[in-house]
């Protein structure tokens, strides 16, 4: 029995952390470095906006209609309500920590043994994001903005843990959604 507990905390030569111990989650509330930021960027549009939007969609939907794509247009039509429903309801502010033990996004923790890398993008006004690369194969990159948040002691502190992936910038998807402001 013990040889399967110990297998069961040990991954990749680090140590396992189980999260939903509660020593554990307390431990990440042991902050070392702190700020607060938005679950998730929001950008305000105008009615030209709106109306832009509604134009493209419109014209994708005759278009899906017109060459026997009508699951494209539904598609289409499910995307697009989909993205003004959560445009209505401005993200929440989270707290975000950097503890010994890894890093916690409002609810979500993420320990040192998960995360494969990390980087910033920093280019103020504009760009200020941290970006976490989870150690599983298909897990996607998790970014968190680091709104007035020192990047240089946030670099520090990581790098005290795991490891900073040079050479990487903001992903071209997010240049897109930060341009046209989806």
């Amino acid at each position: 029995m013990e040889n399967q507990n110990q297998k069961k905390r040990w991954f990749r030569g680090r140590q396992q952390i189980d999260v939903k111990d509660p020593k554990v989650r307390h431990a990440f509330d042991n902050e070392i470095f702190a700020w607060k930021a938005p679950e998730y960027l929001h950008h305000e549009k105008s009615l030209v906006w709106f109306g832009v939007a509604f134009l493209l969609v419109l014209g994708l939907v005759i278009y899906g209609l017109e060459t026997d794509g009508w699951t494209f247009s539904l598609a289409v039509i499910v995307f697009a309500g989909t993205y003004y429903l959560v445009y209505r309801h401005p993200p929440s502010v989270v707290d975000i920590k950097i503890s010994k033990m890894g890093v916690k996004i409002g609810h979500h923790l993420f320990p040192y043994t998960n995360l494969k890398g990390f980087w910033t993008a920093y280019d103020p006004p504009h760009v200020k994001k941290l970006y976490l690369r989870m150690a599983g194969r298909f897990e996607p990159d998790i970014f968190v903005s680091l709104e007035d948040a020192d990047p240089s002691e946030v670099r520090r502190l990581l790098r005290e843990h795991i490891t900073e992936l040079s050479g990487k910038h903001e992903p071209f998807s997010d240049t897109l959604v930060r341009l046209f402001r989806l």
